[in-house]
């Protein structure tokens, strides 16, 4: 174990997020909108408006996929977004994109991938910027989504179950640590399972979601527990993946669908019911424990520390976060 914790821990995947510590210099990590509190470090910003949530959130394309494969690139901005709104319990409104580029050839393919996957996940484009005088392109994307019953990454319990929920059909990108689970599947298929997100916060049956990111599961595991102040034990054997994909990879891919909750024990049955009509892997990996240690257990039982929270923040949002 102890090799595999040192080799995620000098990941790209890892040394990235702790950039985001450097954020709360010049951000707040809460504030007020309409006498509510907005709390910052989420999948995306759930801001009170009647009674429901607004949720709104932007993703940047990574730079490398842009320029190796601009129509993939601009399905997958739209991809990230809907996934973060559903991961919050919400279904997605409209998005805006924001793009800039050297030729017409790469703006069509990329605006081609954004147009393809708007339709496919029924959200409408309304808007935005476009610049075709750039030295190289640039992609972002912003969506907002609503809710009524909130799933955050601030609200893990001591006791709570951890479970991994992902579709381990699927292949690699070609370059790049994605895993395409979804572009095979109808757009009926795809929509209905997201929905299961929605109609789990609906019925209140999970404490916290959150979105499998770039930073691959181990890394949005410790952004979730580090929002909730929690840790956690995790079961590295019992985390499910495609049998030809090592652990390490698997724990920093990107899964294009994938979702951790937390869970109250007596739920957790319920919850994966759900997903296994689908025909999709929902798994418990491990327990949310009151200190914000994280620590691998085998097998054997046998434990070891993978990260400190408490000590070692990974993006800096864990503390002062209003209680």
């Amino acid at each position: 174990m102890r090799e595999l914790i040192e080799s995620l821990k000098s990941s790209e995947s890892l040394v990235q997020k702790k950039a985001i510590c450097d954020v709360w210099k010049y951000f707040p990590k809460a504030c007020q909108i309409g006498g509510e509190d907005v709390l910052l470090g989420d999948d995306t910003a759930a801001i009170k408006f009647d009674d429901h949530y607004l949720l709104l959130a932007g993703e940047g394309v990574y730079q490398p996929l842009l320029q190796s494969n601009p129509y993939l690139a601009g399905r997958t901005s739209v991809l990230t977004n809907v996934n973060d709104i559903y991961s919050m319990g919400g279904r997605p409104v409209a998005i805006v994109d924001v793009l800039f580029s050297s030729d017409s050839i790469s703006t069509e393919e990329i605006l081609r991938g954004i147009s393809d996957n708007a339709v496919r996940y029924k959200v409408p484009v309304v808007g935005g910027h476009i610049s075709q005088d750039a030295e190289g392109p640039s992609l972002s994307v912003f969506i907002l989504g609503k809710a009524r019953n909130l799933l955050t990454s601030f609200n893990a319990k001591d006791g709570d179950d951890l479970v991994f929920i992902s579709n381990s059909k699927g292949k690699f990108v070609s370059g790049f640590n994605f895993w395409d689970s979804s572009s095979m599947l109808e757009d009926e298929e795809v929509l209905k399972d997201l929905e299961l997100i929605a109609e789990i916060a609906e019925e209140g049956l999970a404490d916290t979601a959150k979105d499998v990111s770039m930073a691959g599961l181990i890394g949005s595991i410790l952004m979730l527990l580090e929002s909730s102040r929690k840790g956690a034990l995790l079961r590295i054997d019992a985390i499910p993946k495609p049998c030809e994909v090592p652990l390490k990879e698997w724990l920093l891919a990107f899964p294009s669908f994938g979702f951790i909750m937390s869970l109250r024990p007596e739920n957790t049955d319920k919850v994966k019911d759900k997903f296994h009509k689908r025909g999709l892997s929902c798994e418990k990996i491990g327990q949310v424990i009151s200190d914000m240690k994280v620590s691998f257990v085998n097998k054997a039982d046998e434990k070891e520390l993978f990260w400190d929270l408490g000590r070692v923040p990974l993006i800096g949002v864990g503390d002062s976060i209003p209680n």
